[in-house]
């Protein structure tokens, strides 16, 4: 009787003791497993989700596009024209500008420090911008810019995949917006090109080069990063005339420009 007592006891501490082991076993496997998880690659061709700017990361040396108060950067090689159109857009930003509803252009709604939302479909991919809540149209399809259209705002953007890289290519602007918020012009004959790299999970990097012969003497780039909002909603807000027109009438026109209810002799 006393040996099956001792052998039961036995048993019985080698089954907790296993017990034990293939818990530990376990929660190790399972903190691999969140660990690998963590490590899993993301998806460089994955590009939708809400971006924000993370304009600290931009390399010093280049154009600043949200240079306050004209700080001390880089300007771009502006011909004679563009430095004139330049100076023009420096007055007209400092003495207060008027507020109007036109789409800000695809370049100024990068530099705008607003997030935006990437959006993939079959034959492109949309970006839908906070600031004005303007929207963009990327065609992924093959096609080719065609030769027909009227020039616009946003302009006529086509992208495609080199490697890990998504490059866009954009023209057909109408010349009436500015490039940055700071004045940089830009006019009907503009070619943007954009190389977006998702270089990690959270972090996305666009370099823009601006190729306008009209307003620049030569082509010119800058390098600006971009970075995952999780769990975040656009918050954007249309502009509308009645309120560009309550905005004048609380200035009382203070800053001499027309605005939407401006007559001429007035």
């Amino acid at each position: 009787m006393r040996n099956r007592i001792v052998s039961l006891m036995v048993a019985l501490a080698a089954m907790i003791a296993f017990s034990s082991f293939t818990s530990a076993q376990a929660n190790q496997q399972t903190g691999a497993a969140k660990a690998d998880t963590k490590a899993l690659p993301f998806d460089v061709h994955d590009l939708t989700g809400i971006w924000d700017t993370a304009a600290y990361l931009q390399p010093k040396g280049e154009v600043n596009p949200l240079a306050l108060n004209h700080q001390p950067t880089p300007l771009p090689p502006f011909t004679p024209f563009g430095e004139a159109k330049y100076n023009a857009n420096v007055k007209f930003i400092d003495a207060g500008a008027v507020l109007d509803c036109d789409p800000f252009g695809t370049a100024r709604n990068f530099f705008t420090p607003r997030p935006f939302e990437i959006i993939s479909s079959r034959d492109r991919l949309l970006q839908h911008f906070e600031y004005y809540d303007n929207w963009r149209e990327i065609w992924t399809d093959g096609r080719k810019m065609p030769e027909d259209l009227e020039p616009d705002y946003m302009g006529y953007s086509t992208g495609k995949w080199e490697g890990n890289t998504f490059v866009i290519d954009s023209a057909n602007y109408n010349g009436k917006q500015f490039l940055t918020w700071t004045g940089l012009p830009l006019s009907e004959s503009m070619h943007q090109t954009e190389r977006w790299q998702r270089v990690d999970r959270d972090t996305l990097k666009i370099v823009f080069t601006f190729d306008d012969a009209k307003m620049y003497a030569k082509p010119w780039a800058i390098t600006y990063f971009y970075k995952l909002k999780s769990n975040w909603v656009l918050d954007a807000h249309p502009c509308v005339l009645s309120e560009i027109k309550e905005y004048d009438e609380k200035l009382n026109h203070a800053d001499n420009l027309p605005g939407r209810d401006y007559k001429p002799g007035k």
